[in-house]
């Protein structure tokens, strides 16, 4: 866990790029605005941002079988871990 604060993958960062903007009110599990609840919110953010990137953006394509950064491909892979990361937060 700790290679994710050091070492994020793009979906974790974008989670914590959400998760830094929502207010919060310094507790860890209680309340509307605590810690849990806001990166909860902070990955339906980060859902919703890739739905969106994934409906509207322009795409490349794949080069030399690796993903390309910025290809559909791409955002759709980042989509499949951003509901790993909901589905293990919820079991």
């Amino acid at each position: 866990m700790i290679e994710d604060i050091i070492n994020p993958t793009p979906a974790r960062q974008l989670i914590n790029d959400f998760y830094y903007q929502l207010p919060n009110n310094g507790s860890h599990k209680e309340g509307l605005l605590s810690c849990e609840r806001r990166y909860n919110e902070a990955i339906i953010c980060a859902l919703v941002c890739i739905d969106n990137m994934i409906k509207i953006a322009p795409w490349g394509g794949v080069i030399d079988n690796e993903v390309e950064e910025g290809s559909k491909e791409y955002y759709m892979k980042l989509k499949e871990e951003l509901i790993q990361i909901r589905d293990d937060r919820t079991t």
